[in-house]
């Protein structure tokens, strides 16, 4: 079974409970900049990214 990683907005210090789930980081920090984007008018930039990647945690 493959692992999937996840990131929780609210980890980064939003008020927010959108959680990001998926087997590929790339894909991941896909779908959490367009989130960012969408919901919070931020625009990820790498310093974003470094702290997003910080945030994932791995699901079995």
């Amino acid at each position: 079974m493959a692992q999937v990683k996840v990131d929780r907005c609210h980890d980064l210090g939003f008020d927010c409970d959108a959680v990001v789930r998926s087997e590929s980081e790339e894909e991941l920090m896909a779908q959490v900049s367009d989130h960012a984007q969408k919901v919070h008018d931020v625009t990820v930039t790498d310093e974003i990214a470094n702290q997003v990647r910080t945030a994932i945690r791995v699901e079995d």
